[in-house]
């Protein structure tokens, strides 16, 4: 997806620029049949560019700098209940090292903590730099599968979430500019929350 042009931004022609590198990050959640969920997360470094190093072949254009991938099993209360790191392409031999250190997330709880936590266990030489940053887009992504289910959970037990049970389906009010105190969106979506023309935020 390009950027928008817009009359203060014209997105330059491609003779006017070259193409050097190309990062691709894809995240899919898969329901599995016991209800938990399945995050399967890819990157891959393209390079536009010749990248020359001094022991081994360079990189040429079109190749590939990384290919990674992450599966990350989670269940309905946030638990990782499985962890599978795979390095395909890497430009050193040694970077696949660490692909087994990520099993030591299983039993980590994703939500506020979680990056601490996981750069504890495989952050600097305990992983790998690439890897962790997809573990993150993949736990962002199971946070984006399963609101739906638990919104839905929330709201067959009533209409005004104000009784449901788990607050924590709407903590993210306050924590962006469209969902902030006295915004349009949280009047329309969610009126029962606006007092005195200020949300009541949702508890952690």
């Amino acid at each position: 997806m390009r950027p928008k042009q817009t009359e203060e931004y014209k997105v330059p022609a491609e003779t006017e620029r070259e193409l050097v590198h190309t990062r691709q990050i894809t995240c899919r959640a898969f329901r599995l049949k016991n209800g938990w969920l399945e995050i399967e997360a890819a990157l891959i470094d393209e390079k536009g560019q010749q990248v020359a190093f001094r022991s081994r072949p360079p990189v040429q254009p079109g190749g590939h700098m990384h290919s990674m991938s992450v599966l990350l099993t989670v269940d309905a209360d946030f638990t990782i209940r499985d962890v599978r790191a795979f390095t395909l392409t890497a430009p050193w031999t040694m970077c696949g090292g660490t692909d087994d250190a990520y099993r030591r997330l299983i039993g980590l709880r994703i939500g506020p903590g979680f990056l601490q936590q996981m750069k504890k266990l495989v952050g600097g030489v305990e992983g790998c730099t690439h890897l962790t940053e997809l573990v993150a887009q993949a736990a962002n992504t199971y946070m984006q599968a399963s609101w739906p289910d638990r919104i839905a959970r929330q709201m067959a037990v009533a209409a005004d979430p104000r009784q449901w049970p788990d607050q924590s389906a709407i903590g993210f009010i306050n924590h962006c500019h469209a969902w902030r105190q006295e915004g349009e969106t949280l009047a329309r979506e969610y009126p029962e929350l606006v007092q005195g023309g200020k949300a009541v935020p949702g508890k952690d």
